[in-house]
């Protein structure tokens, strides 16, 4: 399958703090089914029915509607009813891939370095900058921004752009040449201090898609979920809202039982169970598919183990 490369990042480091950015670029295109299909044939791992409609996929007389179907079915056996793509449900069998996500996100920075945990641990003070067009969706901006906060708990109050305690500015993006939305975090021990997000109003993609993604690295998720149906993942461009996975791993971040500034061999293991508390499995499961998750030994997604950052 082909990829696209992915838009370049900073990260700026001192003692204590953590400064993030993160660029989402031009919107990846809306993909064939057949390259749908094979995505979701590696990421469920399904009765090892990979390699049967992965040949069929190299058969290049086999349409795309058949392709099609084939996914279709595929879906509703491991328990995604879908019309062409997954459905937004969860179940306690996609505990690893759930778990996996997190950690993808939450426990890394620009899909690389690993990270301790950030988030959020006084109330949000957001200001949307006026002007070049950005008035017009500061409605949906801030409704996005409280939709994030109302899952982690955390209170919004909308204030002026020069409002000496504004900590989360959404302003238009200066993009220099570039066609960009952005999101940048400073963090102190792992409290989250404030954050600013640039939003590029002359894309072709989803704007919407474009507000949520860069609000939801602002509240903590520093990387990208890519083998997952998140608004996180680039491979997911129809996904411009919340997934059922995003609110689940929102509320994980946001749980007690994890803490700022935790790293990330005890914060994979913890946020795991949490995912498998809200997933609805028991602690023996729990425990059972938790245990490994940690810097040294995180089950990855096809099966293989996470390479060391």
């Amino acid at each position: 399958m082909r990829t696209k490369t992915m838009p370049t990042t900073s990260v700026h480091t001192a003692p204590d703090q953590i400064r993030y950015e993160s660029d989402l670029m031009s919107l990846i295109n809306a993909r064939s089914a057949s390259n749908v299909l094979e995505y979701f044939a590696f990421s469920i791992n399904l009765l090892d029915c990979r390699k049967f409609i992965l040949g069929k996929m190299i058969n290049l007389r086999w349409g795309r509607l058949h392709a099609a179907r084939a996914f279709l079915a595929l879906g509703i056996a491991s328990g995604f009813a879908t019309a062409g793509q997954a459905s937004d449900t969860l179940s306690p069998a996609l505990l690893q891939d759930a778990a996996q996500a997190f950690d993808d996100s939450a426990l890394r920075v620009n899909d690389a370095q690993p990270a301790d945990l950030v988030r959020w641990t006084g109330p949000i003070f957001l200001a949307i900058a006026d002007g070049d067009g950005l008035h017009a969706r500061a409605a949906e901006i801030e409704a996005s921004v409280r939709t994030l906060a109302s899952i982690a708990r955390v209170p919004v109050s909308r204030v002026a752009a020069d409002d000496p305690r504004r900590n989360f500015l959404v302003r238009p993006a200066a993009t220099g040449g570039r066609a960009a939305c952005r999101a940048a975090v400073a963090s102190q021990a792992g409290r989250i201090a404030s954050a600013e997000v640039e939003i590029y109003l002359g894309g072709r993609g989803s704007l919407t898609r474009c507000i949520n993604h860069e609000v939801m690295h602002a509240f903590g998720f520093r990387s990208h979920a890519h083998a997952a149906l998140s608004i996180l993942s680039y491979k997911q461009s129809r996904q411009i809202d919340l997934s059922a996975l995003d609110r689940v791993m929102i509320e994980t971040l946001y749980d007690p039982r994890l803490r700022p500034g935790m790293k990330p061999a005890e914060a994979a293991p913890t946020a795991c169970a949490v995912l498998a508390e809200k997933l609805g499995l028991g602690a023996r499961d729990a425990g059972a598919q938790c245990g490994s998750r940690d810097d040294g030994g995180q089950l990855a997604l096809f099966g293989r183990r996470a390479r060391p950052n």
